[in-house]
C-alpha cells in the first residue's frame, strides 16, 4: 500500500517538478520535507485552508479523534489533523454506518498538524480536506498494536479487475461515503468506478467517483473548499449530470493507460517539494 501511495504521489507532483529547475538540489529538497514533518502542533486561529490540495497548508487544524463507528489507523504517523469540515464528515459517516449495524470504519491519513507537504505517502492531503478510508472494516475495535500492524488488502487484480473479495461491505462504504453533500470527489481504482457504472448508473453521487492510479485498498475522499474561504484553491466543479461512465473511464483500461502505468512504476523515487503559498512559509517561523 505504501509503495502505491508513493507512486501516486509522484504522479501528483509531476507538474511541480516540471515547473522547477531541472537540476534538483536533493539535499535542500529533502530538508523542506523534514521541516514540515518536524512540526508538532497546529497554528492557533480560525481554521483556514491555504492553497490547494497538493500545494498548501492549514491554519487552525483540529485533532480528529475516534468516534462512533470509526477509528484511526497507524497513529504513529500523526496524520489525524484536519479542517473541522472533515471532522464533521467523518463523524457523520461513522454514525451512518454504525446506525446500519456495520463493523468499524477504518480511517487512514487525513493530514499533519499544519497540513503541508508530507515526506512520504501523499502528494495531496495538504489542506485538511482529504481523507483515506479503508475498504475493509473491523468487527471489533482495533487495539493500539493492531492499528499499527494492520493493513488494508487490495480488492483489485492487475489494475483492471475486481477480486472476488469485493462485496457488500465495500459497496456500502463507497455508497455511504459519496452520499454527503460536502464531498467534492472520491478517488477510486478504475474497476471500482466501472462496477458502480454497471450496477448503479443512476446513483446521484456517481459523478463524484473519479478513477485514479492505485486506490485498490482504500478510497480517497476529498471535500470541497469551505464556503467563503478566500484562501482555499478548489478544483473545477464536476457536473452531476455527467456520471463519468463514458470514454474517459474506458481510457483507464486501454493500452495507453497500461503504458502510462509502466512509466509511473519506472519513475525515480525522489519527490519534489511543491511551490507553496507565501502564507504557508510563515508557518515554519
Amino acid at each position: 500500500m505504501h509503495k502505491i501511495l508513493l507512486l501516486v504521489g509522484l504522479v501528483g507532483l509531476a507538474a511541480c517538478a516540471h515547473a522547477q529547475d531541472p537540476v534538483l538540489d536533493k539535499a535542500a529538497n529533502h530538508k523542506h520535507f523534514l521541516e514540515w514533518a518536524a512540526l508538532k502542533k497546529p497554528v492557533d486561529g480560525p481554521p483556514t485552508p491555504i492553497g490547494g490540495y497538493d500545494a498548501g497548508c492549514l491554519a487552525g487544524a483540529v485533532k480528529i479523534d475516534d468516534g462512533p463507528g470509526y477509528v484511526f489507523m497507524h497513529l504513529k504517523r500523526h496524520r489525524f489533523f484536519g479542517h473541522p469540515l472533515m471532522k464533521d464528515y467523518l463523524a457523520g459517516l461513522g454514525e451512518k454506518l454504525h446506525g446500519e449495524k456495520m463493523p468499524y470504519l477504518l480511517v487512514g491519513d487525513v493530514g499533519a498538524v499544519r497540513g503541508g507537504p508530507m515526506i512520504s505517502g501523499h502528494a495531496s492531503h495538504q489542506i485538511g480536506l482529504d481523507a483515506d478510508i479503508w475498504l475493509t472494516m473491523s468487527k471489533k475495535k482495533p487495539n493500539t498494536r493492531d492499528r499499527e500492524r494492520m493493513s488494508s488488502p487490495s480488492f483489485v487484480i492487475g489494475r483492471k479487475h475486481l477480486k472476488k473479495t469485493w462485496g457488500k461491505t465495500q459497496i456500502a462504504i463507497v455508497e455511504a461515503a459519496a452520499s454527503f453533500d460536502s464531498v467534492a470527489r472520491i478517488f477510486v481504482s478504475p474497476p471500482i468506478k466501472r462496477y458502480f457504472c454497471d450496477e448503479m448508473p443512476d446513483a446521484p453521487w456517481l459523478y463524484k467517483l473519479r478513477p485514479w492510479w492505485g486506490h485498490d485498498d482504500h478510497i480517497h475522499v476529498r471535500l470541497g473548499c469551505p464556503a467563503g474561504s478566500a484562501t482555499c484553491v478548489s478544483q473545477s466543479s464536476l457536473d452531476p449530470k455527467k456520471n463519468g461512465c463514458d470514454k474517459d473511464l474506458e481510457w483507464w483500461f486501454s493500452k495507453e493507460a497500461d503504458d502510462k502505468w509502466k512509466e509511473i512504476l519506472a519513475q525515480p523515487s525522489e519527490r519534489v517539494f511543491p511551490v507553496l503559498p507565501e502564507a504557508c512559509a510563515k508557518m515554519l517561523l
